[in-house]
C-alpha cells in the first residue's frame, strides 16, 4: 500500500500497579511521530498514519529504591527524542527508520547507564523496552529484555518477540538448562547495561485487521496465551478488551505491574482479511 495516509490505528493503553508492588516501574509511550502529539494513558485513540508513523512502546523498570521506575521513565523519554531527531535529519525511507528505531534504543540505554554512573542510589538499575513502529501496514519491533510483542490475526496469537533470558540464551547455545525457574528467567540485558545493549528487531507486513499486543510480563506471567487470545476477541471495543486484560492479571494474583498496549491496524476502504 503505497499511501500512508490511508491506514488508521486503533489504539487503547493502559497500566496498572497489581496487587502485590508497592509501586509502578512500568511506563508505556504513544506517540503520533508526524503531530508529535503524546497520548496520556489510559490512552484510547485513533491515528491516521503519517509518513513517519506511530510508535508504540513498553517499559518495564527494575532496580531497588524505585530506581526501576527512574529507568523506565529515562528510557521512554528518550527513545522519542532520538528518534524524531534521527527521522528528521534522513529521508526517513523504511530501511532508515529501522535503523533509527535502534539507534534511540542504544542511546536511551546509554543515558539510563550514565545517569546510573553520576548517582549511587541508581546504580544498577536498567528496563525492558519493547518498542513498535508502525509505518503503513510495515512493523518494525525493537526489543530488549522481556517484555513481549504479539500480533492477533483472526482466530491466532502470535508471539513476535523472544524473551531474553538465561533460559533462552542456553537454549540457544545448545548448552544444559538452568534447573532453577528463577535463574531460568533472569534477563541476560536490559537497557542501561553496563556493556551496551544489543537491540533485537523484528520486522513483519501486517494484514487489514490485524491486532499488534505489546505487554510487560505482568501479563503473559500471569495470564495464558489462550486466555488472552480469548479476550482479545471479545467484541467490544479496544479499551475495555485492554481493560479486561488488566483485571485478569488482577485476578490470576496481580503479582507484578502490568502494562498493554492495543494497536488494530484498518486500510481505509479494505475489506478485513479473510
Amino acid at each position: 500500500m503505497s499511501d500512508l495516509a490511508r491506514v488508521e490505528v486503533s489504539v487503547a493503553a493502559c497500566t496498572d500497579i497489581g496487587r502485590k508492588r508497592q509501586n509502578n516501574e512500568d511506563r508505556l509511550l504513544v506517540l503520533d511521530l508526524n503531530s508529535e502529539t503524546t497520548y496520556d494513558q489510559p490512552v484510547e485513540a485513533t491515528v491516521t498514519l503519517g509518513s513517519r508513523g506511530l510508535l508504540l512502546a513498553v517499559a518495564d523498570g527494575m532496580g531497588g529504591h524505585r530506581s526501576g521506575e527512574v529507568a523506565s521513565q529515562l528510557c521512554i523519554k528518550t527513545l522519542p527524542r532520538v528518534l524524531l531527531s534521527a527521522l528528521q535529519s534522513t529521508n526517513s525511507g523504511p530501511t532508515q527508520a529501522s535503523t533509527a528505531l535502534v539507534q534511540a534504543v542504544e542511546t536511551a540505554s546509554q543515558v539510563i547507564s550514565e545517569e546510573a554512573a553520576q548517582n549511587p542510589a541508581h546504580e544498577g538499575m536498567g528496563t525492558t523496552l519493547t518498542a513498535a513502529l508502525l509505518r503503513d501496514m510495515h512493523l518494525d519491533v525493537a526489543q530488549v529484555g522481556d517484555s513481549r510483542a504479539y500480533v492477533v490475526r483472526r482466530e491466532t496469537l502470535t508471539q513476535l518477540t523472544t524473551d531474553q533470558t538465561v533460559a533462552n540464551y542456553m537454549l540457544a547455545m545448545r548448552q544444559e538448562l538452568p534447573t532453577d525457574s528463577h535463574v531460568g528467567e533472569m534477563l541476560v540485558q536490559a537497557v542501561g547495561g553496563h556493556s551496551g545493549v544489543d537491540v533485537v528487531l523484528t520486522s513483519d507486513e501486517l494484514e487489514n485487521g490485524d491486532v499488534l499486543l505489546l505487554c510487560s510480563d505482568g501479563l503473559y506471567k500471569t495470564v495464558s496465551s489462550s486466555e488472552i487470545l480469548e479476550i482479545c476477541q471479545g467484541l467490544v471495543s479496544l479499551k475495555t478488551i485492554a481493560e479486561r486484560l488488566v483485571a485478569r492479571a488482577n485476578e490470576n494474583g496481580g503479582p507484578d505491574n502490568v502494562t498493554v498496549i492495543l494497536a488494530e491496524v484498518r486500510a481505509r476502504g479494505a475489506l478485513p482479511s479473510s
